[in-house]
């Protein structure tokens, strides 16, 4: 089984590989001019370059060392469209939600305020997209769509600019609150109990109460079985919840997704216990 070595792996611990080849060896010979933001991206891909080649996969090795001389050279490096890839059905929605997202930090002011987590995120995510279309690795897969999910959530978090108080501001509406959606799957499943399409639908209409709404769906478990495969499960959960609410009509550039494996139960219990409550997926609809 090739054990891609995948940028979200990496973090920011050094490759040396000896005598790269290839494009790679083409694009380290380069020095990177530009915007912080290029530049961030340059070594990013290279990271990235240097795990494929290590595992033997001078095809995407040479796609990433491509963009990373383009990034190197101060010219725009787009993320991967995942329309443009064989992206598995079922997958689809949830990677162009995530493209969408993608694409509005890049167009606005985030390359400046947030630098270096929206390089990783861009990078993260074409990583999400190749691991994806090869299909076959999901702890790969998971390792890159996480690693894009947490650089996102950086994004967001130094986006986020306090407003000074207007001096006796007039008197205003009351804002919509944030709300939560409980979902309950079966034993072992990605199938939802009766009564969770109508809390789904419920979710979705109370998202047209915000401007700019947030939608994070969490998937969890219960205690039974190994921590990691219940972390495996609980990301199956929210995929398959998100899934399901995109079908409903939940607009896929909203979605955030997170999950928790048994890290967080609804009702704490021991380990090896099997627990309803806890077999579950949230929807928790908020303001950006």
């Amino acid at each position: 089984m090739k054990n891609v070595v995948t940028l979200a792996v990496l973090g920011a611990a050094s490759v040396t590989l000896a005598a790269c080849g290839g494009k790679l060896g083409e694009a380290e010979m380069m020095d990177a001019s530009g915007s912080a933001f290029n530049k961030a991206l340059y070594a990013d891909y290279i990271t990235l370059s240097k795990g494929e080649y290590g595992e033997g996969d001078y095809k995407d090795s040479d796609r990433f060392a491509e963009k990373a001389m383009v990034a190197a050279t101060g010219a725009n490096v787009a993320p991967y469209d995942p329309r443009n890839w064989k992206i598995p059905s079922d997958r689809q929605a949830v990677m162009n939600g995530a493209h969408g997202r993608l694409l509005e930090a890049l167009n606005s002011t985030a390359k400046d305020k947030a630098t270096a987590q929206l390089a990783r995120a861009q990078t993260s995510f074409d990583c999400w997209v190749q691991e994806q279309e090869e299909n076959f690795q999901p702890d790969h897969i998971a390792a890159c769509r996480d690693a894009f999910i947490a650089a996102m959530g950086e994004v967001d978090k130094a986006m986020m600019v306090a407003k000074p108080a207007a001096p006796a501001p007039a008197p205003k509406p009351k804002m919509a609150e944030a709300k939560s959606w409980e979902v309950y799957f079966h034993f072992d499943s990605v199938k939802t109990l009766a009564g969770a399409n109508g809390k789904i639908k419920e979710a979705i209409a109370y998202v047209s109460n915000f401007k700019r709404p947030r939608v994070t769906i969490a998937g969890y478990t219960d205690t039974s079985g190994s921590a990691a495969y219940n972390k495996e499960l609980s990301t199956r959960r929210s995929e398959a919840l998100a899934i399901t609410a995109m079908d409903m009509g939940l607009d896929p550039k909203n979605v955030v997704m997170r999950s928790y494996g048994e890290d967080r139960l609804g009702v704490p219990t021991k380990d090896g216990v099997r627990k309803q409550e806890n077999r579950r997926a949230t929807i928790t609809v908020e303001s950006k």
